[in-house]
């Protein structure tokens, strides 16, 4: 499931508070529950998050609103990210951050960043399930990101340029205000273009030692993250095995989403869906080659596959040798090990 970390709302219902809204009455209007800000690692899920976006514009009648909401970034909006960006020894370091962890802040968001001659740029994508985004949501991410870096450095950083992919406003002063550089609007992509030059900017509290020791807490949570989707995407394949038919596309609408999504995503987390397929299909052969009243075609019919000699083909790949219930009991025997000390179920 897409979702948002909970410092990321915080920074909404500061806005709406400074608005003279009280954040209590929109989150209650959308069904949120506004105890969850007390922990900047909590998460909302994205649909939550949309609902709170559209009811806050709703209730400001503020088309600047994600103009605003960028001002209220700080460190803790962005959890261990902010913070090991805010202890990096430059402000290169602190965006090469960014962009690595972006999936921990919102994971429907993919941001990529693109060194060039005299530039640095980060391109930012955003997975609505097809749906257009709430322009002051990308709003709020790139100007936030640039008041960020300014927070952090102690000076002004203001960017080469930047690229919008919604419509120009009727007024620009708020932009150019915030951003203070030239602003281009119906681009191609969402993207911040940063001089190099910046990049060597000292960070105020710079302390890569600590900055080190925050980049693992961050790793241990993009595993843990990618771990709860890789599961989801375990059981809808248990689902689709019962029901006899197997594909990415069954896969992806089960879940809610795109093909393309889907693979995108299993992506992030360096892996494929056929990767996910075979472990799935490899650790449940085991299984069921344990049983004295199966046999290898009924286990090939139970995994989806076509005939029991392209299972036990596929089986022979795992393995190295052909699937039979004396291989499995052998294996379970000598501790419940595959071939290569890779454990049962791990």
């Amino acid at each position: 499931m897409k979702s948002g970390i909970s410092g990321w709302v915080l920074a909404i219902a500061r806005t709406l508070d400074v608005a003279g809204i009280p954040h209590e009455k929109i989150f209650q209007q959308v069904g949120m529950d506004p105890a969850g800000l007390s922990a900047g690692s909590n998460r909302y899920s994205q649909e939550m998050v949309s609902r709170l976006w559209r009811a806050a514009v709703r209730e400001t009648a503020d088309p600047y609103f994600g103009l605003k909401v960028a001002s209220q970034i700080r460190p803790s909006t962005f959890s261990v990210v902010g913070y090991a960006m805010s202890c990096s020894a430059t402000l290169g370091n602190a965006l090469h951050r960014f962009a690595r962890y972006a999936k921990l802040i919102s994971n429907s968001a993919t941001v990529t960043l693109t060194e060039g001659p005299g530039k640095l740029s980060l391109s930012f994508n955003f997975d609505t399930g097809g749906a257009p985004p709430i322009f002051h949501t990308v709003d709020t991410v790139m100007a936030g990101l640039v008041c960020f870096s300014s927070w952090i450095a102690g000076k002004q950083v203001v960017p080469h340029e930047v690229h919008f992919r919604h419509e120009r406003p009727a007024n620009m002063k708020a932009y150019t205000k915030i951003l203070k550089c030239p602003i281009h609007f119906e681009q191609a992509d969402d993207c911040i273009v940063f001089n190099s030059c910046d990049m060597t900017r000292p960070i105020l509290s710079a302390d890569e030692q600590l900055a080190a020791l925050l980049d693992s807490m961050a790793v241990t949570q993009m595993a843990q993250l990618s771990e709860r989707f890789s599961k989801k995407v375990r059981d809808c394949l248990v689902k689709q095995f019962s029901e006899g038919e197997i594909s990415r596309r069954g896969t992806a609408e089960l879940m809610h989403m795109t093909e393309r999504t889907l693979l995108r995503r299993l992506k992030d987390e360096n892996t494929t869906f056929q990767e996910v397929l075979d472990r799935l299909r490899e650790e449940l052969a085991y299984e069921y080659l344990r049983s004295s009243d199966v046999t290898v075609q009924t286990v090939s019919s139970m995994l989806g596959f076509s005939d029991a000699s392209t299972f036990s083909r596929a089986f022979k790949r795992w393995t190295g040798r052909r699937p039979s219930l004396a291989q499995c009991k052998e294996i379970m025997a000598s501790g419940g090990r595959r071939p290569g000390g890779v454990a049962l179920g791990g």
